[in-house]
């Protein structure tokens, strides 16, 4: 890989005195009169020939300081820089004297840009016509707008044919006509192979312009990679959402989702991912992946066919045979997990004994299905795969709506009975063969899951409310009761869904929350079996239900 500048453990100290005598009084006094403030701390990063670099960071974390140090313009405390070639730092204002026509200012920073005059006199016609100023070209600078002046320092600045090239948050001059242009020639620059060094506190104009990106924060590298991964980092940080901490940690494992297949076949979804993960510093770190229901918060997690990894020609061998990996996972390894829900893909490692979860990157994954899926397939629910925000997510849909209510609910001996309506919109039940529902019990705890079945029987409450059934359907067989023996129910706190299942064509299964607002018929009173105290609880208008220890529930009141 050849370099277009090398930074090597570069640090800048300055020296902050309360006045401006405070150096002198220092002199004679022989005391320390001044703050240490270290704008650069031990930076060492390597930009590429051909690339485009961006530099992010908020303001005063050191960004400025070190274009400063890479042009020549200040020296650091300590470390050192190396530049091949011809470099332009593109400040749209420096270099040029109001005094001076726009014309004479052309060949004034041309020379402090290392140019002759005869080298000028080549370019000269081009600035003018790239700078749109026309006749007032030969007019004095101090009669230009901001725009104007602006549109001249960038016009010499980009014409003067550099290896490297500097931004410093200058393409936001003139009009937008002139930003276009201004895009457009950087993108020139781009595809003839010269190296942008692009610094930036916006995250957006770095991931879209940059292929390489690094963070500096109080003058420290926090991260230097692709340019979406570090800016996806930034955004994280900058929204609150993860502290530098945490970031650190994630950078030192190394990790992209680059290909996801999936498939549909016997009623069962299956998936196929591969990509890299790995870590330098502790290359032998276990690694798992895992796969998060949202809604829950519970996660399954599979093991890594580990694989070597070609891309990437500057690992070490005893990481790149490695560093690649293979996962499959499917609905018939793990019965009863992919239900209606969002759910993100992550790794995990182990580090000091505990499981650390990361988002995989997946800003460049590709995503392959069956022709003419395009990273959605219909089963027994609708399944699509989307990427947000650089993190894949998999968004389970149910194919129709059910329209469910419970309607009652009480307790008598040892059992606990809920009653329920569920129905299709325009499915009609003309029988108790058409449908049928299964109720289920989720200990939020443990994850465990219990199933009831539910018996149906015949109700007119939906076929005559009109309400529900303005085009005058049947739905006779859409009301359900299930029992529950509370002897054979563990303690712990339950969320409450229902399936419903067409048994005719389309065939639709779906599964829902049990949605509970008519208070009035629920039991508002603790019920007490045994050493078991069952409470029914609604929940941003769902059902749950708590299963305590009878004796501390008593000793609580």
């Amino acid at each position: 890989m050849e370099v277009a500048v090398r930074v090597k453990n570069v640090t800048k100290k300055y020296k902050l005195y309360e006045d401006k005598w405070g150096p002198i009084k220092e002199i004679f006094s022989r005391k320390k009169l001044h703050k240490e403030f270290w704008a650069l701390k031990n930076i060492t990063l390597d930009f590429p020939k051909g690339e485009s670099i961006g530099i992010l960071g908020k303001n005063g974390s050191g960004k400025s300081t070190l274009l400063k140090i890479i042009t020549g313009v200040a020296e650091p405390t300590s470390g050192s820089v190396e530049v091949n070639g011809s470099l332009v730092f593109l400040d749209v204002s420096s270099g040029i004297d109001s005094e001076l026509s726009g014309y004479d200012n052309i060949f004034l920073k041309g020379t402090l840009l290392g140019y002759s005059k005869e080298e000028m006199m080549e370019k000269v016609e081009d600035i003018i016509k790239f700078s749109e100023l026309g006749e007032f070209i030969y007019q004095p600078v101090k009669t230009y707008s901001a725009g104007m002046k602006s549109k001249l320092g960038f016009a010499i600045s980009v014409n003067v044919d550099p290896d490297i090239l500097i931004v410093d948050e200058a393409l936001a001059v003139g009009d937008a006509m002139f930003r276009k242009k201004c895009m457009e020639k950087m993108n020139q620059f781009k595809k003839e192979g010269k190296t942008i060094i692009f610094v930036s506190h916006d995250k957006n104009a770095v991931e879209s312009f940059c292929t390489k990106a690094a963070w500096i924060n109080e003058g420290e590298l926090i991260a230097y990679g692709d340019s979406k991964v570090i800016a996806s980092y930034y955004n994280e940080y900058m929204s609150g959402r993860k502290s530098i901490e945490e970031i650190r940690t994630e950078v030192q494992c190394h990790h992209s989702l680059e290909e996801l297949s999936f498939d549909y076949s016997n009623g069962r979804l299956s998936i196929r991912l591969n990509g890299y993960i790995y870590n330098k510093e502790q290359p032998d770190i276990p690694v798992e992946f895992a796969i998060r229901d949202m809604r829950v918060n519970q996660v399954l997690s599979k093991k890594l066919v580990r694989v070597s990894y070609e891309k990437d020609p500057f690992l070490p061998e005893h990481i790149k045979e490695k560093a690649g990996f293979l996962v499959d996972i499917s609905e018939e390894e793990f019965p009863g997990f992919f239900k209606p829900g969002k759910f993100s893909f992550e790794i995990r490692y182990k580090r000091e004994n505990r499981w650390n979860y990361i988002p995989i990157w997946s800003g460049n994954v590709r995503i392959v299905g069956r022709e003419g899926d395009e990273g959605e397939i219909q089963g027994r629910y609708k399944y699509r795969f989307v990427v947000e925000n650089n993190q894949l997510f998999l968004q389970i849909d149910n194919v129709d709506k059910v329209q469910e209510q419970v309607n009652n609910i009480w307790f008598e001996n040892r059992f606990l009975h809920i009653e329920y309506v569920a129905f299709v919109r325009g499915y009609q039940t003309l029988s108790p063969e058409d449908v049928s529902s299964n109720f289920y019990l989720v200990n939020l705890d443990t994850f465990d899951e219990y199933m009831i079945p539910s018996t149906v029987s015949e109700t007119e409450e939906i076929t005559e409310n009109p309400v529900f059934n303005p085009q005058g359907k049947i739905y006779n067989y859409s009301k359900f009761h299930v029992s529950i023996n509370l002897d054979e129910l563990p303690k712990g706190r339950y969320e409450c869904k229902l399936s419903y299942h067409m048994k005719k064509p389309p065939y639709h299964e779906m599964l829902i929350l049990a949605w509970a607002t008519k208070t009035a018929n629920y039991p508002s009173e603790p019920y007490v079996v045994g050493d078991k105290c069952i409470e029914i609880q609604i929940k941003s208008k769902y059902l749950q239900i708590v299963v305590s220890d009878a004796a501390k529930k008593d000793s609580s009141l």
